[in-house]
């Protein structure tokens, strides 16, 4: 039994890891510039402009609560957190509610 788990090991180390990256999606932080039904255009720290496609599954949160999309203005400031593809937003995460004064 414990030469079999020793056999195994150097390959556990090997594949772990990679399972951990599968996982690990990318994301994008920046200004809304405009946003419709099809895509989100974020003005990024470096002045840069940036377009993301939305889908019928992109979702867009408030802390942890789902909001709908007609929450996401021009002049917010989001995150989007990006699919698989690394090009569609899969959630656009808004920052809390201010709070009322």
């Amino acid at each position: 039994m414990n030469k079999s788990f020793v056999r195994l090991l150097p390959a556990m180390v090997l594949f772990v890891p990679s399972l951990v990256q599968a996982h690990t999606h990318k994301s994008v932080m920046g200004t809304v510039k405009a946003i419709d039904a099809t895509h989100i255009e974020l003005t990024l720290k470096d002045g840069k402009n940036k377009s993301f496609p939305i889908v019928k599954n992109t979702m867009v949160m408030r802390g942890k609560d789902m909001v709908g999309a007609d929450q996401v203005k021009p002049g917010l400031r989001v995150v989007v957190v990006l699919a698989e593809d690394d090009k569609t937003a899969e959630n656009i995460k808004l920052g809390s509610e201010p709070k009322k004064k």
